[in-house]
């Protein structure tokens, strides 16, 4: 079985072109972390093929430094889909059945291709609520990480699943 890659739409990447290569940004990963948080944290979530015909897949298993964050990352995803799908935490089957959906630990990110396709859906969703917040894209990274501290902190506040 072939499994789904990390997946980043080609205007994300073209919004993020200033400040991709600057420092402390090393890697595509990083661009789609930032996306991500904020698609989990807001539950916006988007189709990345059917917002922008063009998408990278640019690697099939977490990068280095965010390795050790894979089991929150997992996380984040399944309590925003708990949240999606209204389902408690309580509801021992109906969240056995959701980590049976998205979470496979012989594949190399430990999702199943439903759990990818959810996790790039919500860094496409991050990226729209980023472009949507932002109205023009970033040119010098101090300030991006400035007003992403701040859209982020304001997002988890606002996510009471998150608190």
């Amino acid at each position: 079985m072939t499994f789904k890659s990390f997946r980043m739409r080609r205007d994300a990447e073209n919004w993020f072109s200033n400040i991709r290569d600057q420092k402390p940004i090393q890697t595509k990963f990083d661009l789609y972390y930032f996306c991500l948080m904020v698609g989990l944290a807001t539950g916006r979530r988007s189709d990345p093929i059917k917002r922008c015909s063009e998408v990278t897949d640019f690697t099939d298993n977490f990068v280095s430094d965010y390795r050790s964050y894979q089991r929150l990352i997992i996380g984040l995803l399944i309590r925003a889909e708990l949240s999606r799908l209204e389902v408690s935490v309580t509801e021992k089957d109906e969240v056995r059945q959701l980590f049976v959906k998205l979470v496979n630990p012989q594949s190399l990110t430990n999702l199943t291709n439903l759990g990818m396709d959810r996790l790039n859906e919500y860094s496409s969703g991050g990226y729209d609520y980023l472009a949507e917040k932002l109205n023009v894209r970033p040119h010098h990274v101090e300030e991006f990480l400035r007003t992403y501290t701040k859209l982020l902190r304001e997002a988890v506040e606002q996510n009471s699943s998150w608190q």
